[in-house]
């Protein structure tokens, strides 16, 4: 069974896919190297899930929503991802403070957990301007 998808709703797709990818970014980066250790927020995960769950839907079955279910879970599913992001950018702000505003004697990996930290949360905020271009475009899954 294929979901035929209108212009407009490949938005909302390439919104799911970045959302994807800054996601498992975060989880990478926290999970491995130089964040091991550290404990890692379940926030940023959770409401990218759930934001990818909501546009799931949306493509899915546009039809069968209304008009004003449509644009509350658009509102909904940039909200979550607007949560995530911030929560991510957060969880970074003491990287990023020991490798550009302390630069002496930091390890390569937490060089190396930056960098690869910048490419997730330009993902996340990615999705996040492509869902304010859907949510203020013509109907993205119903022409």
């Amino acid at each position: 069974m294929f979901i035929k998808i209108k212009k407009a709703g490949l938005l909302l797709v390439f919104a799911v896919i970045t959302a994807l990818i800054g996601m498992l970014f975060y989880i990478v980066t926290s999970v491995t190297g130089y964040l091991a250790s550290a404990a890692m927020n379940p926030l940023p995960v959770i409401c990218s899930l759930a934001a990818i769950g909501i546009l799931a839907l949306l493509i899915m079955i546009p039809e069968k929503l209304t008009a004003i279910i449509y644009d509350l879970a658009v509102a909904a599913a940039t909200v979550l991802l607007i949560i995530s992001f911030v929560f991510y950018v957060l969880s970074r702000v003491t990287l990023a403070a020991d490798v550009y505003f302390i630069p002496v004697n930091y390890p390569q990996s937490e060089a190396a957990a930056l960098h690869i930290s910048i490419v997730g949360v330009a993902f996340c905020l990615l999705s996040v301007i492509v869902m304010l271009i859907a949510a203020f475009s013509n109907k993205y899954g119903k022409e």
